[in-house]
């Protein structure tokens, strides 16, 4: 029976030594990676660890976030503010347009042929139009300034043109239809 107890004893010392082993090798290897993370980079702050500079870019991302908020209320303030001034503070702001849809030929049907106008509160800004031929479509734009185009206006974008001066009615302001 002692004999049993030895080896039993043998056994249990040898699976003791394997364990510190493996216990031991953990241990070095977790070593490696904490002075890794604890010694530094490389770059411009390479002597701060890699929890110094979490640290730092959270603080920086806490001061983004704050700057976004910010600027959204700023936006926010600029957009109810800009419904209620005066004309002069919408300047160049797209607020007038019309759409004439027509046949520009006798061949085609459908009214495929438009002309759009843009303008601004003065009157100023341009007309697109579009000629859409059996073989082709051609687009063409002319500049307006105070209601009068620039080049001689065919009667579609004329009317395009006295149809959104006459709404002079902000584009944010008016319902879908």
């Amino acid at each position: 029976m002692p004999t049993y107890v030895a080896v039993f004893a043998l056994v249990l010392a040898y699976v003791a030594l394997v364990a510190a082993y493996v216990a031991l090798r953990t241990l070095a290897k977790l070593r490696r990676a904490t002075t890794i993370i604890a010694r530094g980079t490389r770059g411009p702050d390479g002597q701060l660890s890699l929890v110094e500079l979490t640290e730092r870019n959270s603080e920086r991302t806490e001061v983004i976030a704050e700057e976004i908020a910010d600027l959204r209320a700023l936006v926010a303030d600029g957009l109810h503010a800009g419904r209620g001034k005066p004309a002069e503070a919408k300047q160049g702001a797209l607020e007038n347009l019309a759409l004439v849809r027509y046949d520009a030929f006798g061949e085609m049907s459908g009214r495929l042929s438009f002309s759009l106008a843009l303008l601004d509160g003065k009157g100023d800004g341009v007309t697109i139009s579009a000629i859409a031929s059996a073989s082709d479509t051609r687009v063409y734009a002319k500049g307006v300034a105070g209601g009068k185009g620039e080049h001689e206006l065919t009667p579609e974008e004329q009317q395009a043109v006295s149809s959104a001066l006459a709404r002079r009615r902000p584009l944010l302001g008016r319902k879908a239809s």
